[in-house]
This record gives structure tokens, sequence and C-alpha cells, in this order.
């Protein structure tokens, strides 16, 4: 039985989404669980899987489209069913009427891509130097090759592409090795006469300047900053990091978002939502860890924040950073936030003031831990690790 693949909604706001590509074209074999587009919302591009085996029998929008949430963009239909006409009822897909889930995993086809083809290897082949885009303006990459540059910490712009078009595959990040004489941060060349260079606004970028333009009219912010010893709490990460295991160990960033949880549960007008004619107090604590990406910011969720432990959060944190950063995040991951956190204590920032993540009531901005003289018991003079939250 024929059915339809729908724009899916990632994201309470989201309205529509672009095409960036079809993985599959007309007439192609789709196998459920397998990639068939890759899309682009205003917070994530995304791969997303069929949910039925088949045939893509028609493509309904092509790549570069804007095509509504829920809108049919293509049908599956078995081999030598006759496909609908345009206005005939169809079957939505059987799993998830709102359209296709993000791929979470490597599936076959991402670790096939990755074999040996007919592109050439060795020292005698001269691979490109500059990195192709798409019309996104996101690097071409493998799935694979994303979620292994995201665990190692390599920025895919820098890395040459052997495979098809110039595109990223395994074997260029397994290989890549970043030149040992490159800055960390290098200031940009003074302009000298220079002509004006227009720089086009990704659907991210255009997403963030319109939600926090909006949630600084919307939302009446005012600010509150606190120094917070965190002398102890320094001593404490140091003991509870040598009782687990590498993936479990914490950082300050954890520590905080447990406290955040347990301070939100505890204040649940903190933990709320403006609904025009009532406020919605949220019955679980969901934090949102905010994302600096080269596209923009992100805010992946924490769900439950209340309910792990720290080692829970320190590994799920690192689990959903990496995918952010690998553009892998899961719908449940990229909304359903309650209260945010966003941190530049790692940019030697003592304080800073941060825009409310909308529909979310409170955003806690956390600067560097430094060491500061303070007056301690009996009135003398101490240093302690202060850090300080607004």
């Amino acid at each position: 039985m024929a059915t339809n693949v729908l724009m899916p909604k990632m994201g309470y706001d989201m309205t529509e989404g672009k095409i960036l590509r079809w993985i599959k074209n007309e007439g192609d074999p789709v196998t459920k669980g397998e990639p068939v587009a890759e899309i682009q919302t205003e917070k994530v591009n995304i791969e997303i899987e069929a949910f039925d085996s088949g045939v893509l029998a028609k493509i309904l929008h092509q790549a570069g489209e804007d095509v509504p949430v829920g809108e049919p963009i293509a049908i599956i239909a078995q081999p030598g069913e006759k496909v609908p006409e345009p206005g005939e009822p169809i079957t939505p897909a059987p799993e998830k009427a709102a359209g296709m889930a993000p791929v979470t995993s490597a599936p076959p086809a991402a670790e096939a891509e990755e074999a040996p083809s007919e592109y050439p290897t060795g020292p005698s082949v001269a691979y490109p130097t500059a990195q192709p885009v798409t019309a996104g303006g996101r690097v071409k990459a493998s799935p694979l090759a994303r979620r292994m540059a995201a665990d190692k910490h390599i920025d895919l712009s820098q890395v040459p592409g052997s495979g098809p078009g110039g595109r990223i595959v395994r074997r260029d990040v397994e290989g890549f090795k970043a030149p040992a004489a490159a800055p960390a941060f290098r200031p940009a060349a003074p302009v000298v006469g220079g002509a004006d260079r227009p720089v086009d606004i990704s659907r991210m970028r255009q997403a963030i300047a319109r939600r926090l333009s909006e949630s600084k009219v919307t939302a009446p912010h005012f600010y509150v900053t606190s120094a917070i010893d965190m002398t102890e709490a320094m001593a404490f990460r140091s003991q509870l990091n040598q009782a687990v295991s590498e993936e479990e160990k914490v950082s300050f960033n954890d520590i905080i978002v447990k406290a955040v949880a347990k301070a939100a549960a505890k204040f649940p007008a903190v933990n709320a939502s403006w609904g025009e004619t009532r406020i919605i107090e949220r019955g679980q604590v969901n934090v949102g860890i905010a994302v600096a990406l080269p596209e923009g910011l992100v805010v992946p969720v924490l769900q439950n924040a209340l309910g792990k432990s720290l080692p829970e959060i320190a590994r799920e944190t690192k689990e959903i950073i990496g995918r952010a950063k690998a553009n892998k995040l899961r719908p449940d991951e990229m909304g359903g936030g309650t209260i945010t956190v966003s941190n530049l204590g790692s940019y030697d920032v003592e304080s800073f003031t941060a825009i409310i993540n909308p529909p979310e009531s409170a955003i806690l901005a956390i600067g560097s831990i430094k060491k500061e003289p303070v007056v301690g018991k009996n009135d003398q003079l101490e240093v302690r690790s202060i850090m300080r939250i607004t």
C-alpha cells in the first residue's frame, strides 16, 4: 500500500522545512529505516528515514523547496503498485503520521558509502583543499564522518574530502591532522579599502534573530547576579571523578545543570511558561543547554534532569552536545525545555546576561570560576574559587 512521506515537525515552533537534497531518486528501492532525504529546519540540518519499505515512487517537492509541516513530499509504494494521483486519498506513514524520524545512528547505507570505491587512495592522489558546501551553507560530509568529527572535535571545514563531489567520508576524518602551527584564534586582517562582502544568512540565524528579538520584546527581562563560592564544589567534583568511568566524569556545567533542576523543582513558578490566560507550571524539569555552532546557536534539551544522577547527566550531556555538533539531534532533544543554562565560563567571561529562550521563563548565564580574596570566618581574608551567575 502506498504511503505519504510528510515534512516532519522538528520542534514546537516549526512551520516549514527546506529540502536540501534527495538521497534517494524516483524509482530507487527504499528499506524501512534508510535515509531518503536531508531537510533543513530553523534549528538543524537533519537526514530523515523512511518508515516503510518499497520504492520511492514519486518525489512531490524538489531540493531547494520550502514545504509546510505535514505536507507530503514524496510517495513510497510497493513495486508495480499504481501511484495515486494528486488529491487521491493515501495512507500516511504508519508509524508516525507527523512524517519521518531523524536518523539517530549510522544506518547500513551510511557505512556502505565509506567502503573503498572507484576513488583511488595513496600518496599520488591530490585531494581538494577547499570544502564544497551545500545550498544551505553546510559542508558536504557523510553522517558517519560528521559523527566521527564531532567525537574528535574536528572542524569539518578544514578537512579535505575524497568522496563524490568532494564529500567528506570516514577515511578523510581518520587521516586528518590539524596544522600544528595553526593558532586557536587568528584575528581577521584589517580591511584596507576593500569591497563590501554580502554574507547570506542561514535559516537558523534568521530564526535566532527573529525569536530572540521577540523574546526581548514580549518577555520583560530583568537580571540578578550572584557570586557563588565553588571551592567545595571543585573538591567534590575531583573526588567524584576519581570514582566514575571516563564517560561519567562530570564537568562544572553538569553540576550546575543538576543544581538548576533541583532549584526549578523547588520553585515551580520559575519552571513555567506564559499562556496568555494562564501560567503553565511544568510537571517535569527539562534543562536546555546552549551550544554554539558555526551556523548559529542550538539548545538541545536534557529531559527530566531532576530524575538523573550526576554521572547520568554527564554522560547524556556529552551525547546530546555531540549530536548537536553533528546535526543529529532527535526530535525529543530539540524542544520541551523548561529552563536553559548558557555557560561562557571556558571563555574567561566573568559574567554576562543572556536572552530567555521562549516559551521558557528563565535562563541562567554562567561565568568563569576565578580565585578571589574573600572575607571568611572570623573576618579573616582567604582565597576562594568564585563563580558569578546571572
